[in-house]
């Protein structure tokens, strides 16, 4: 049975450039879903079942809409999905905010590592 979780990302501007880039160390495979304005801008999916550290992707894209959701799904288990981010403010010499990066962690069961996904988005003005 598949389980999922919804993470709405708020933080960035609609016309900014975003990237991100994907790893896991989850023994179960599952996915990566980027949206934004209705429309998916990438899925990374995790094949391997090992727990070994895999790198699953990477992208970019200029965001269409500040209502980004992250769709992190778990193809096996019954146990609920947790995840932890942080964020911080890239600010320019006037002290005005120019970039965000975001570092989401994601855990899929009881063990409370938060190492099953890990997903680093950064973003910034679009500018000359």
């Amino acid at each position: 049975m598949s389980r999922s979780i919804d993470i709405p990302i708020k933080s960035f501007p609609a016309g900014w450039f975003i990237t991100w880039d994907v790893s896991s160390q989850c023994c179960n495979t599952g996915s990566v879903q980027i949206k934004a304005g209705g429309m998916v801008l990438d899925t990374i999916k995790k094949k391997n079942p090992s727990a070994n550290l895999q790198f699953l992707g990477n992208g970019q894209n200029i965001l269409p809409s500040k209502d980004m959701t992250i769709t992190i799904t778990i193809d096996d288990g019954s146990e609920p999905i947790f995840e932890r981010h942080q964020a911080s403010m890239v600010l320019n010499n006037k002290g005005e905010t120019v970039g965000i990066t975001i570092g989401i962690c994601v855990e899929d069961s009881i063990d409370e590592d938060f190492n099953d996904f890990f997903i680093s988005l950064a973003g910034w003005k679009k500018q000359g």
